[in-house]
């Protein structure tokens, strides 16, 4: 059962290389990879941005809150008056 996983592994191996490095069309093959690979990279990068940045404002938002339940009730009622200069 080894010996035929590795010929098999073998032929699949050969047959992308033979795919890749074909003296005809394998340049242009090679490039589609390429533009796929970055085109990836590009949307993994920002979607992993994205999510973090996500994350961040909700636990800013957290904090807030946390903030607002504690806060005593003269704390808010300084906050809210404005403040006059004469």
């Amino acid at each position: 059962m080894k010996g035929l996983f590795a010929i098999l592994a073998g032929l699949g191996v050969g047959a992308g290389l033979m795919y890749l490095l074909d003296p005809d069309r394998g340049n242009r093959r090679r490039a589609l990879i390429r533009d796929k690979v970055v085109r990836l990279n590009r949307q993994t990068h920002e979607a992993v941005s994205g999510r973090a940045k996500d994350v961040s404002n909700r636990a800013k938002g957290f904090l807030h809150e946390a903030k607002s339940v504690f806060e005593t009730d003269d704390d808010a009622s300084r906050q809210q008056q404005p403040t006059t200069f004469s």
